[in-house]
């Protein structure tokens, strides 16, 4: 039955304007994207990509970032491109630096991602790789030196391959 309910939200979402409502759906979706179901999975980033789009929203999104990393780890390439793309509507939304240890755990994530068998996960995790480099918090950029030199090499090897 959570799986109709949750496929029930994902149509009925967009016609939620109720604050209230998307910040307790929100509060939910942290223990829906650790179940090993992959339609769940599927359907909860469906639900925050449809989320995404409204920019109020996708403001309250940081605090799903941790439980969007963990998925990242999925063995499913839809799975983790879908996780990629809320990340980068949450990213590339923010007005504000990312907090250092925030960055170092998204870059450490982003780093596998450069080795997928699929090119678009690829390319999506490079992009999202340089945008949290670039929304990093000044006095946090030091930490990430050496993450940072760890994945050079990767990304020159992606870089001649292209």
């Amino acid at each position: 039955w959570e799986i109709s309910a949750m496929a029930f939200l994902v149509e009925v979402l967009p016609c939620l304007n109720i604050k209230v409502w998307r910040e307790r759906i929100l509060q939910l979706f942290p223990i829906y994207l650790r179940r090993e179901c992959k339609v769940m999975r599927l359907l909860v980033l469906r639900c925050l990509m449809v989320l995404c789009k409204k920019p109020s929203t996708a403001e309250n999104m940081e605090n799903l970032t941790e439980s969007l990393t963990e998925v990242l780890k999925d063995e499913d390439r839809e799975v983790v491109w879908m996780t990629l793309s809320v990340l980068s509507d949450v990213l590339l939304n923010r007005d504000v630096p990312i907090a250092s240890s925030l960055a170092l755990q998204l870059v450490e994530a982003f780093r596998p991602l450069f080795d997928n068998d699929d090119s678009h996960v690829q390319v999506l995790s490079i992009r999202l790789f340089q945008v949290v480099m670039e929304l990093v918090e000044e006095e946090g950029k030091r930490p990430l030196k050496d993450c940072m030199r760890q994945s050079l090499l990767p990304l020159f090897y992606h870089m001649y391959d292209e």
